[in-house]
């Protein structure tokens, strides 16, 4: 009989640790955490060595280790996050390139680690962008003149933390190069391992075809910035997206490679049993196996925590632990959040933790026998059904169908492609031209498989994205779910169809008759706003276009209204053709196509029709009156824009455009109705607008400007913020508050601000 395991259960424990963890890092403010951080060690310290304690109250060292751990990393970022007094000015900083730099059209981006000093205040690691970079390589020192900024992301319904990815990653600050000399082109320590990557990118781009250098290059180094927009879309509708994002599925199967040769080279006696247990063999090639395949795939946080979860289940062998399937997953949980206790910002660490949870509970300890489709389709079905309500949730659409298209592509790219990239990726430094024929063929492969997606996501029907959910309905969503997955003997499977049916019918926000909903949405230098009556919709200006891949109707405007339960627009209107107010339109209207589009002035790349705004035009939705005061009227563009008051019952909303002091003055001298409750400030708070006299004219009670944060324009200007000031009214800015919503015609136009709402100890 074997006695060197130890049969051990911490689940509780483990469970405890991770519920305190999560609960603290979302529930409490920054200076809260650093108020208790001492407190905790010293109670924590107490309890464990209090023997009497200890055994009356176990779960207080759980609840309190996971209460430290997260007290401690919000004040690790605390030091370390980087201060406003170099914001906005040039600076010298001196480093290494820390990152492969991402190529996109004209600017070079990438990762910057700063030599620091006790005369050095500055953040250890940026992420910086460089236009008409000259050639960089990972690893080079090289001295910069750059601009640097606080990290700040878009605080919207829907939107992606941009602030707590780049905390998880390590990056204190971001910001663009003005000017820069290299040092040092020698490439060492952990360095040489970019040098590597590099080296293997560019090899994959020399040799692969066009259409599968981003998924080559996903697959083998983790950098998916060649993956095109269309072919994440055909990723998302079949549900294969996962496939192209190292995770615990990748580095699973390198596991189990590894794992599996080991088994075979020790049963055919290549290795010395006698000495070395084939058990402990197999699990450190398994690791071995993962951890080069993390380190190639660049390290980033999720290979981090899907390496994290490998490892938990591999060393028990080799710590002689013996524990349940559902210990070792929350160990692997636990384990994640000690090292990050942000990884809970991520819909990775739900997807990856959920699906592993569903195979464990649906698969390990099961007896009931079953033939070769049962237990083949059975993973997939069990993962999907988990899975299916979280993903329409965060705004994916899902098909039924995905359990069977993933019942083909995961064997075929992390069983076939993925080992074969990796030796290939290793042959061509001593036999190039075999790895160039192995890599040939794979190309050839890849590209039947997109065109195999291609065809099949033709003929999917998609479940829309039910964005719109509560998180109480998400909840019995998935517990309706996990009892359908349940054996049958819990006899529970009847409530799933009555926990599902608030899914099935949500509720819809009802407003009122002569009541409009309004929201200005929190675009950046920008601007858009969202306006709904009982039962029509409109979009005032659609924000910028950050690059080709991203805009603000991506980033903002999209998970908004799918956050909203919106199915329709009923007409947009752009005030006029600059880019920071159009610039989100054509990714709109492919959501939302063939809606009536006006605008002030012609709109640049915009083919399909459209209406020029006149003073004058009106219309009535739902008891809320609608009129455009200006318009269209002017040479320069900003001039022409579109005036828009929306009035409902006493309460009123003025949207000028980016209109200057000479429109300004005409309205208040062609007498027209500008008396509003709530003004959205003329070109984001210009100093050439906002003048006295038409704040006089208007008398709000809510002033807001859009502006984006740490802007170049300095927009809103502090001479505009001042005359807003002597009116009395109270001041909003997207920049700072959010996104901003209130009602019109309710009698209480009260601003809710985002990001007080909805504030986080990492947001600024």
């Amino acid at each position: 009989m074997d006695n060197t395991h130890t049969t051990i259960n911490p689940a509780k424990g483990l469970l405890v640790f991770s519920l305190s963890s999560g609960f603290v890092s979302l529930a409490f403010g920054l200076s809260f955490l650093l108020l208790i951080s001492l407190p905790l060690i010293i109670l924590f310290l107490w309890v464990f060595a209090s023997a009497s304690v200890f055994r009356a109250r176990w779960w207080l060292v759980p609840l309190l280790a996971g209460a430290l751990v997260s007290s401690l990393f919000a004040t690790h970022y605390a030091i370390t996050r980087f201060d406003s007094h170099g914001q906005g000015r040039d600076i010298t900083i001196e480093g290494k390139i820390a990152s492969l730099p991402v190529l996109n059209t004209m600017t070079a981006r990438f990762d910057f680690d700063i030599n620091h000093s006790e005369s050095n205040p500055y953040p250890k690691k940026v992420r910086l962008s460089w236009y008409e970079a000259p050639t960089l390589k990972a690893g080079e020192t090289w001295q910069l003149t750059v601009r640097l900024r606080q990290p700040h992301g878009f605080s919207s319904p829907g939107a992606f933390d941009y602030e707590a990815w780049l905390l998880r990653q390590g990056i204190q600050a971001t910001g663009y190069v003005k000017s820069g000399s290299l040092i040092n082109n020698q490439v060492t320590g952990m360095y040489r391992l970019h040098q590597v990557r590099a080296h293997l990118r560019q090899w994959l781009y020399s040799t692969v075809s066009e259409a599968n250098r981003g998924i080559f290059s996903a697959l083998l180094l983790g950098d998916k910035t060649a993956i095109t927009t269309g072919q994440w879309q055909i990723f998302n509708e079949t549900g294969t997206t996962h496939l192209m994002v190292i995770s615990g599925l990748h580095i699973g199967l390198l596991a189990w490679l590894g794992f599996s040769l080991a088994t075979l080279v020790g049963r055919l006696g290549g290795i010395p049993l006698r000495s070395v247990p084939l058990p402990v063999v197999k699990a450190l090639t398994g690791m071995l196996f993962a951890l080069f395949y993390a380190l190639l795939a660049g390290f980033s946080v999720p290979v981090q925590r899907a390496l994290v979860m490998t490892f938990a289940a591999l060393l028990a062998p080799l710590l002689g632990i013996r524990a349940a399937s559902s210990t070792l997953w929350l160990l692997a949980l636990t384990s994640v959040l000690a090292i990050d206790p942000l990884a809970i910002t991520s819909n990775g660490f739900w997807y990856s933790f959920i699906a592993v949870g569903a195979l464990l509970f649906g698969m390990v300890g099961r007896r009931e026998r079953a033939g070769w489709p049962v237990t083949v389709l059975k993973p997939q079905w069990l993962v999907f059904a988990l899975l299916t309500p979280l993903l329409l949730f965060n705004g994916q659409p899902v098909s039924p169908l995905s359990p069977l298209v993933n019942l083909l592509a995961i064997p075929l790219i992390g069983i076939a492609v993925v080992p074969l990239l990796l030796f290939s990726a290793m042959l061509q430094f001593v036999w190039p031209e075999a790895a160039g024929l192995i890599i040939a063929g794979l190309d050839y492969l890849v590209t039947g498989f997109q065109l195999g997606l291609k065809w099949v996501s033709g003929l999917l029907v998609l479940i829309p994205p039910q964005q719109a959910l509560s998180w109480l309905t998400l909840m019995l969503a998935v517990t309706a779910m996990w009892l359908l997955i349940a054996p049958a003997t819990l006899r529970l499977r009847w409530l799933a169809p009555v926990m599902l049916m608030p899914s099935f019918f949500p509720k819809p926000l009802e407003i009122p008759a002569g009541q409009a909903e309004v929201m200005v949405l929190d675009v950046g230098q920008g601007l858009s706003v969202f306006i709904r009556t009982r039962q029509h919709i409109m979009i005032y200006d659609t924000g910028d276009r950050f690059s080709e891949r991203m805009s603000a109707a991506d980033s903002v405007i999209l998970p908004a209204l799918s956050k909203s339960g919106v199915t329709h627009i009923d007409r947009i209107m752009i005030s006029h053709g600059d880019q920071d107010h159009s610039g989100g339109l054509p990714s709109l209207l492919s959501r939302y196509p063939d809606v009536p589009v006006v605008s002030g002035t012609t709109l640049p790349g915009f083919e399909k029709d459209w209406v020029k705004c006149q003073p004058g035009d009106h219309w009535e939705w739902d008891g809320v009156y609608f009129r455009v005061l200006a318009g269209g009227e002017y040479r320069r563009s900003n001039d022409s824009s579109c005036v828009l008051k929306v009035t409902a019952g006493a309460d009123s909303l003025l949207l000028p455009g980016d209109i200057s002091g000479r429109v300004e003055k005409r309205l208040i001298e062609q007498n027209a109705e500008l008396a509003s409750s709530v003004l959205v400030a003329a070109h984001h708070g210009s100093r050439f607008s906002s003048h006295a006299d038409f704040l006089t004219a208007v008398r709000p009670g809510v002033v807001i400007f859009s502006s984006g944060f740490a802007n170049r324009f300095g927009h809103p200007a502090a001479e505009t913020v001042a005359r807003t000031q002597k009116t009395g009214a109270i001041i909003f800015n997207t920049a700072e508050d959010g996104s901003l919503s209130f009602i019109l015609g309710s009698g209480d136009t009260a601003v809710s601000a985002y990001r007080k709402t909805h504030a986080r100890y990492w947001w600024r």
